[in-house]
């Protein structure tokens, strides 16, 4: 029996995919949108804040106060008034696209900006 060896082509074949790897590894983690900015609304308010400013908000909604905090280019819920908790659970978005929801306190939070990426496409 004799041993198989890689041959150029085969070579050329793990540099591509290596490349792809490393490209698609980059894009995902590397890249942030410069225009990204954070979206919060609630009850009787819709605004607009920068993520690269660091803050403290206060959106007042049906049952209570949902405090949100935007610091070193995220945000996040750190206090709700709502039973479950889900929100703050939800943890750390720092990605344009990506959301934090309230759904008792109606608040909804929401990275927006140029850079959107894609989760899935169906045809």
């Amino acid at each position: 029996m004799r041993k198989k060896s890689f041959k150029i082509g085969d070579y050329v074949i793990l540099l591509i995919v290596a490349g792809l790897i490393v490209f698609l590894f980059s894009r995902f983690f590397f890249i942030k949108s410069v225009e990204s900015r954070v979206e919060v609304t609630g009850r009787a308010i819709q605004k607009y804040y920068d993520i690269h400013e660091d803050r403290v908000i206060n959106v007042e909604g049906p049952l209570g106060t949902t405090r949100v905090i935007i610091e070193d280019g995220e945000v996040w819920v750190e206090d709700s008034p709502c039973r479950e908790k889900i929100c703050i659970k939800m943890g750390r978005k720092k990605r344009v696209g990506e959301q934090i929801v309230c759904v008792p306190n109606r608040v909804i939070v929401e990275i927006t900006g140029e850079n959107e990426t894609v989760d899935a496409i169906t045809r």
